[in-house]
């Protein structure tokens, strides 16, 4: 039963629910199932070429150091995302790391998996490509939200990224939970860490987040989109 939950939360929150329903089946009959604690790397920038891992229950942080900078904490990533395509279509080491931020279940598709899918059907590629597709308009969006000069509006672009909800709300109406502190915030959305402060007080004063141990709730995605917008 337990299996089966995983399998539906994984198709109805991210790529797979986007393709068919023989490709889906063939990934998840061949998936294992794994556990990682919080602060447990999955696998680190500069890793030998591996499988792909989809996120069933908790999340990761997503670090990444592609120029003299790094490594730094540059997403967040909640149930539904995979991770891993481009190594496996390219064979090359691991352009990016994962780290649980909190206890977290993953779905594990391994190399070889992933090689067979292929053998048995070669068109299967372009639907592994369609991961690599989101993460290409993730880091579009992303690098035009940067673009942003007006610093209120930047940081809560940026809070909304992570939050999985820079463009629509989840249709759940629950709080959305972002593991993240406050420096990581201030760096990903280019601010000082005491602008970061400042804001996220503000809008916790003004009931649009509420504010943890290395956490933020997204309570009011909306109202917050509309500042962006405003």
């Amino acid at each position: 039963m337990d299996q089966i939950v995983a399998r539906e939360d994984v198709l109805n929150q991210g790529w797979l629910g986007h393709t068919p329903l023989s490709f889906r089946r063939a990934v998840l009959d061949r998936c294992l199932r794994e556990q990682f604690k919080a602060g447990t790397q999955v696998y680190s920038i500069g890793d030998e070429p591996g499988g792909m891992y989809g996120i069933v229950r908790g999340g990761l942080g997503v670090s990444i150091a592609p120029g003299e900078r790094g490594p730094y904490i540059a997403h967040f990533a909640m149930p539904g995302t995979w991770f891993g395509e481009a190594a496996a279509i390219t064979r090359q080491a691991r352009r990016v790391g994962l780290t649980a931020t909190r206890d977290s279940e993953l779905l594990h598709l391994p190399l070889y998996a992933i090689d067979e899918i292929v053998r048995q059907d070669p068109s299967a590629w372009r639907f592994f490509a369609l991961v690599t597709i989101a993460h290409l308009d993730l880091a579009i969006g992303g690098s035009d939200d940067l673009m942003i000069r007006n610093h209120l509006k930047r940081f809560i672009a940026v809070l909304l990224r992570i939050g999985n909800c820079r463009r629509f709300s989840p249709q759940h109406g629950h709080a959305i939970e972002v593991d993240m502190n406050h420096e990581d915030l201030a760096y990903m959305a280019n601010v000082a860490r005491t602008t970061a402060g400042t804001i996220l007080r503000n809008l916790e004063a003004d009931g649009h987040i509420g504010l943890s141990y290395r956490r933020i709730r997204i309570l009011a995605p909306d109202a917050l989109r509309a500042m962006v917008q405003d």
